[in-house]
């Protein structure tokens, strides 16, 4: 039977929405208190506890329109959630959404069903047989750029004028995403007591996924940047690390709004494409063709295993030896000739 969406969005949506988050269960909490205490078992990791109440927030947003109980699905509601998931075009760049991210959404959902079946307000988790999105795990869709458009992209943060962020901050934060490669999340969550010194350098302690923590050296070439930064650092009652003019902290969105930005101002094809994370690609490729060893890069970057690094490593690798570029230089023909060249 096909579901019908309700109207989104307006009073009557927000009100549902209220209604439901208030619902008592059968357990005697209310659905706000279940989800409190699904996304608190994510404690170690603050990346996968916000990414989670996005995804799950989105997942009650459309049982909200279609007048679902949420509490009351079975499996066919789960799998139309994950046919409109990959039937519908993102705003921002006019494309579903890629299969690792509905995956993750789809394992977001069956997470928080898994605690709820655990707590006793649900009897079996209807998401638990879902069918998830295929997908190459050894395949990283994410953008690079090159040591040249990256060296660009730094000269142009210095002189642009971002709507929130003044040229200094512009500047540090395209030079911690490309010379560090520091994931977004840990840029706008670094705080000015993160700065340091240590063995004679100056520092940047790093909070990252899973509540591990780096030290990170700021090379020398990054001093000028910071120092130019914390000189015109507004005054404003935060600990936040980069501030925009208002004295509030940078948030993800504005980071990637620059970063596209310095990516077209640069000349770099199909800037839409470029993100935040393809500045971490970025450092891993250069930092591996400066001679760079894999175990260092892998710990720079914060991964669990060298497997991811060289995730990582496979798309630039893969596309320079890959035989087409044989193949055409032995079929171009010869500039002096009208035959092809043997």
């Amino acid at each position: 039977m096909e579901i019908q969406a309700a109207p989104a969005g307006g009073a009557a949506g927000r009100r549902a929405q209220t209604e439901l988050l208030a619902a008592t269960t059968r357990t005697g909490h209310t659905l706000t208190a279940l989800i409190a205490s699904w996304l608190g078992s994510f404690a170690e990791s603050a990346d996968t506890r916000q990414a989670y109440s996005r995804d799950l927030r989105e997942y009650l947003d459309w049982c909200t329109r279609r007048d679902l109980d949420p509490l009351g699905v079975r499996l066919p509601e789960v799998q139309m959630y994950a046919a409109e998931l990959a039937a519908t075009a993102n705003p921002r760049t006019g494309r579903p959404a890629a299969a690792s991210t509905r995956a993750r959404k789809l394992a977001a959902v069956s997470s928080f069903y898994t605690h709820l079946v655990r707590a006793g307000a649900i009897d079996a988790n209807p998401a638990r047989d879902a069918a998830r999105p295929r997908y190459d795990r050894r395949h990283s869709p994410t953008t690079s750029v090159s040591a040249e458009q990256a060296g660009a992209m730094l000269a142009g943060s210095r002189q642009y004028h971002h709507r929130t962020l003044g040229p200094q901050a512009a500047a540090l934060v395209m030079a911690l995403l490309i010379d560090l490669g520091v994931r977004v999340s840990e840029l706008c969550n670094a705080d000015l007591s993160d700065l340091g010194q240590r063995e004679g350098m100056r520092v940047l302690t790093v909070r990252m996924k899973g509540g591990k923590v780096r030290t990170r050296p700021i090379p020398h070439g990054l001093h000028g940047v910071l120092d130019a930064y914390l000189q015109q650092r507004p005054d404003a009652d935060t600990e936040a690390l980069v501030i925009t003019r208002e004295g509030r902290r940078v948030n993800r969105h504005q980071i990637y709004r620059l970063v596209q930005a310095m990516a077209a101002q640069a000349g770099v094809p199909m800037p839409q494409r470029i993100t935040p994370h393809s500045m971490r690609h970025t450092f891993n490729t250069i930092a591996r063709q400066h001679g760079a060893a894999l175990e260092d890069r892998r710990d720079a970057l914060g991964h669990s295993s060298a497997a991811i690094t060289q995730l990582y490593d496979h798309v630039a690798l893969s596309l320079t030896r890959d035989p087409a570029h044989l193949v055409a230089e032995a079929t171009r023909a010869s500039p002096d000739s009208n035959e092809p060249s043997p």
